[in-house]
């Protein structure tokens, strides 16, 4: 980091133990030191905006997506009457498709996390 001139933020530093679960509790409460700042293990991190989860199962990253989708198509409905059909199409599909952009990290992810995002897209503004 020192020949590239680079910092470590100790604040934003985060590191996630994978795997099943029986090997994730042999490991037990390791902390690793860098740059003389303590970092624990967590549940899960955040990484170019997919969440993962030490399961990997992906259920947080749905979450996350979804409750920012919503969120977006709530705000959508409070400006929709003053926008054409054909505009307000290509926000929604602006703003949800931008969110969704990772679908490729979801292959052979459970059901129930596919399930959360295809709810997202199939909502419709009312």
């Amino acid at each position: 980091m020192l020949s590239n001139r680079l910092k470590l933020n100790a604040d934003k530093t985060q590191f996630i133990w994978l795997g099943p679960a029986p090997q994730l509790d042999k490991v037990g409460d390791v902390r690793l030191r860098v740059g003389g700042v303590d970092i624990s293990p967590l549940d899960h991190v955040r990484d170019l905006g997919v969440t993962l989860d030490s399961l990997l199962t992906m259920k947080q990253h749905a979450d996350t997506v979804a409750r920012s989708c919503f969120y977006q198509m709530r705000q959508l409905r409070s400006v929709r009457r003053s926008l054409t059909f054909d505009a307000l199409h290509t926000l929604v599909h602006a703003l949800i498709n931008s969110k969704v952009y990772c679908n490729a990290v979801l292959y052979g992810a459970p059901a129930y996390a596919v399930r959360r995002l295809q709810a997202v897209l199939t909502t419709r503004l009312r």
